[in-house]
């Protein structure tokens, strides 16, 4: 079942271009945590990788993940989501446009440029929150 994001962090979900921290489990048991772009679409929040990256070979369909964002301005405001992984879209069904969509969220870009010009085949993960503690 779903759990509900508060209204208090729409500021740090939907209104600014902030960075969450994502955390996978890696198959040794290690949690493996890295900054990602992401977008809330008021019920999920979605994330993007590059098929490759260790992020990615630690999601798949019904993985649990949690994101952490926290305000650059209050280390008090913040917004914890525990969730897992409903919807996995390779590049071909939406993955490519999604990063797109980022990119021109936190580029002011709508055409993703990799970092280092790599070319790379993109997945989107979309997160259904199931626990969600905020500040």
């Amino acid at each position: 079942m779903s759990a509900e994001i508060p209204a208090s962090v729409n500021d740090l979900l939907l209104e600014r271009p902030l960075v969450c921290a994502l955390s996978t489990i890696n198959p040794d048991g290690q949690p493996h945590t890295v900054p990602v772009w992401f977008d809330y679409d008021g019920t999920n929040i979605r994330v993007n990788s590059p098929d490759s990256a260790r992020k990615a070979r630690n999601m798949e369909l019904g993985t649990k993940v949690t994101i952490l964002v926290i305000d650059p301005t209050n280390d008090y405001h913040w917004v914890e989501i525990m969730g897992q992984v409903t919807e996995v879209h390779p590049e071909a069904d939406g993955g490519r446009d999604h990063i797109n969509t980022l990119s021109l969220k936190y580029r002011g870009d709508p055409a993703y440029k990799s970092f280092g010009g790599r070319v790379e085949s993109r997945v989107m993960y979309v997160i259904e929150p199931q626990k969600v503690h905020a500040v």
